[in-house]
């Protein structure tokens, strides 16, 4: 794995991937050498291969969040919104706070045409990395574009007042 990872750094594709066909061959139930091999794949601009190799990994080990957003970002590089935004709705219900996987969701969201939710989930990444008064302007127009009263519109409010509060703190 990690002669892997050094050859995709370098970068070395054709090693990148022999190494890691190697070690899928060792190791074919390994969900993790999947994933690598669908990050390599991906990383070099080949996103339907990369998603075939993230579904296997998926197939391995289907709740794991990290997986799953890797996964949910090849299908998002395939324009394959709707599965990707299923995909990383699950992996953020592992996982909440991982903020590389809030853009692509938040992504996903605008490319099947929900913006109030994108702009949730940018709010969200946006207050998770201490960015509250960017987190702020994402959640009042996520509270704009959401239905007053649902979960969302209510998480919206959430993030605003965490803003609000730290700019009274000032």
């Amino acid at each position: 794995m990690m002669r892997a990872v050094a050859y995709h750094r370098k970068p070395d594709i054709k090693k990148a991937l022999r190494e890691i066909n190697a070690l899928i061959k060792l190791r074919p139930k390994d969900a993790f050498a999947h994933e690598l091999k669908g990050q390599i794949l991906l990383e070099s601009r080949q996103a339907k291969a990369a998603a075939a190799a993230y579904g296997k990994a998926v197939a391995l080990a289907p709740h794991e969040p990290l997986i799953l957003a890797g996964y949910g970002r090849a299908l998002l590089a395939q324009k394959n919104y709707k599965k990707a935004l299923a995909v990383l709705r699950k992996a953020r219900a592992g996982d909440p706070f991982d903020p590389r996987m809030m853009r692509d969701l938040a992504m996903a969201y605008a490319r099947t045409g929900n913006n109030g939710m994108a702009s949730l989930a940018t709010a969200e990444r946006y207050a998770m990395s201490g960015r509250l008064k960017d987190a702020g302007i994402h959640a009042k127009r996520a509270s704009g574009l959401l239905p007053r009263g649902s979960a969302g519109w209510n998480r919206a409010q959430d993030v605003l007042r965490v803003a609000r509060q730290a700019k009274k703190r000032r």
